[in-house]
């Protein structure tokens, strides 16, 4: 009998699927260990904290067989951070999930990480003041700041939007620390959006597909670094209609490494 692949990997393969990331690249980004395995993640997280310090934060990822959307993450940048998803781990972990993850979010002093997602909407009808592209970015921190956001948040935030492809964007809200940094910040967000334009035949793809199964709304998530752009996740309003519209029973035995 095959090995039954997690829908989250699924997920992450729909990426590769409509060209918007490269397999290989995928594999290299996301270190995946069986549940059981867990300590072996830890040792390795714990060995690259102590010979490559302060050099990026390690988002850990709990994944069951199933659910793939808002699962458990735990952001570690230090040895106390990693005790600490140590000490939390119970007896229910193994029962709840199949696999755990990580991915290393790079950081370097003087260079910028920005994490951002944009939702594009495909809904028939939408009149000139619904914006079908919206755009929100933070800087050197995680997407899940975005969703935490509120008045007293102190990240570099930027929000967006625009009518549609190859329209210019309106800057909706802004938020940092000084007047020097906004340029910084603007130059920045228009360079994603040069790479996100870049991919915008992909993305139709993509969009296409979903509205052909009934999904009219498509969020993509997204990173720039030193290492470059990269698209890392995606939502709709119904992720386990597109896996499973796309993955066969056949193919889920397939699939995974």
């Amino acid at each position: 009998m095959g090995q039954v692949i997690p829908n989250k990997w699924k997920k992450h393969l729909v990426l590769v699927e409509f060209g918007l990331k490269r397999q290989e690249d995928l594999e290299k980004e996301i270190h995946r260990y069986k549940a059981f395995c867990v300590n072996q993640l830890i040792e390795d997280i714990q060995d690259e904290l102590i010979h490559n310090p302060n050099s990026g934060i390690y988002i850990v990822s709990s994944i069951p067989y199933h659910d793939c959307f808002k699962l458990p993450n735990f952001c570690i940048s230090s040895l106390e951070e990693l005790k600490a998803f140590k000490t939390g781990l119970n007896e229910y972990f193994y029962d709840r999930f199949s696999e755990v993850w990580y991915c290393k979010k790079p950081f370097k002093e003087g260079q910028d990480v920005i994490t951002g997602r944009i939702s594009l909407d495909n809904r028939d009808g939408l009149t000139s003041i619904q914006y079908s592209h919206n755009i929100e970015q933070v800087w050197n921190c995680t997407h899940r700041e975005i969703e935490r956001l509120n008045k007293d948040s102190h990240v570099v935030y930027l929000r967006a939007s625009r009518e549609g492809w190859a329209r210019r964007y309106h800057i909706d809200d802004l938020r940092v620390p000084s007047k020097e940094y906004q340029d910084k910040v603007i130059n920045g967000f228009m360079q994603t959006v040069r790479e996100i334009e870049a991919n915008k035949e992909k993305i139709e793809v993509f969009e296409r597909y979903l509205k052909e199964i009934g999904i009219d709304e498509l969020c993509l998530e997204y990173m720039l670094s030193e290492k470059g752009f990269s698209f890392i996740d995606w939502d709709t309003s119904n992720d386990r209609k597109v896996i499973d519209s796309i993955f066969s029973t056949k193919e889920n035995c397939e699939l995974g490494r």
